[in-house]
């Protein structure tokens, strides 16, 4: 399943913490119109690339999918940062 919300923290050094929720379903909601507007280009594209189209499609949904439950964390020691996809 594709992530749907993505929380970035960002800590200073009085470990003081701020924690964002951004909605991805917001942008998965404007993104597809697009993706079916640039469908014949995807499509020619991976042809003239010499790729199978159905494959490369499949592979680009597995890339999205495997998004989910992607932890990134930066210390420094006086910040860090955090962003986590649910």
């Amino acid at each position: 399943m594709i992530p749907f919300v993505a929380v970035v923290s960002l800590r200073n050094q009085e470990s003081r913490t701020f924690r964002l929720w951004i909605p991805l379903f917001l942008m998965w909601l404007l993104l597809v119109p697009l993706g079916i507007l640039l469908s014949p280009f995807i499509f020619i594209g991976f042809l003239a690339c010499g790729v199978n189209p159905f494959r490369g499609v499949a592979v680009l949904w597995q890339i999205l999918t495997a998004l989910a439950d992607t932890k990134l964390e930066v210390e420094h020691r006086s910040a860090g940062l955090s962003f986590h996809i649910l």
